[in-house]
């Protein structure tokens, strides 16, 4: 436990030797797999426990997930998400692999679990400073992802980075508007203006 905390901490302050670290193990297949996997289902439980201990009004037109929906919705967005990183960095001359983006991202994921977790935690007792804490959160984990994403493409700048985090979330936000075209607002308990 003590040497996972260190690892979290080191991937705070310096996200590019963690990165290298990630990246110089052989990772099994399987454990790539459910370490993913894991990760998506904390997430999920985070999840949980915040439409729990706080609900959403009535009136918020925010859609509400079921766990093993929210699960399905993360799972799959993860994935196409990671696909996208590792394809638009090689776009943009970058070597990174799918293993490789996998196992960042999942690394990433698992910390941001912990994050959130410990954000809900704090609602509880401080809710003005877990808001703020929330905000610094999101904003260290793009700042990680960043360098994470440099380091496994192997680019000279974390500008490139930028670009393909961009472009890849850019394509993923187009496929989901098309998707939800297809199926319909109403289909998913939206409005039909949205």
């Amino acid at each position: 436990m003590n040497a996972l905390a260190a690892f979290a901490l080191l991937t705070i302050k310096s996200p590019r030797d963690a990165a290298q670290h990630i990246l110089a193990q052989q990772w099994p297949r399987e454990a790539l797999w459910t370490g993913f996997l894991l990760s998506v289902v904390l997430n999920t439980c985070v999840y949980t426990a915040q439409k729990i201990l706080f609900p959403l009004p009535p009136e918020v037109l925010l859609p509400r997930f079921a766990p093993g929906a929210y699960f399905a919705i993360v799972l799959v967005l993860q994935l196409c998400f990671i696909a996208m990183l590792s394809t638009s960095g090689r776009w943009l001359g970058g070597q990174g692999s799918l293993p490789s983006m996998l196992a960042l991202v999942t690394w990433l994921q698992l910390l941001q679990a912990a994050l959130n977790g410990a954000i809900v935690l704090a609602f509880l007792v401080m809710p003005t400073l877990a808001a703020l804490l929330n905000i610094a959160a999101n904003i260290i984990v793009f700042f990680i992802l960043l360098h994470f994403v440099n380091a496994a493409h192997r680019f000279s700048s974390v500008w490139r980075s930028l670009g393909v985090v961009l472009m890849a979330s850019l394509i993923l936000v187009f496929a989901l508007l098309f998707i939800v075209g297809l199926i319909g607002p109403a289909n998913l308990g939206l409005p039909d203006n949205v």
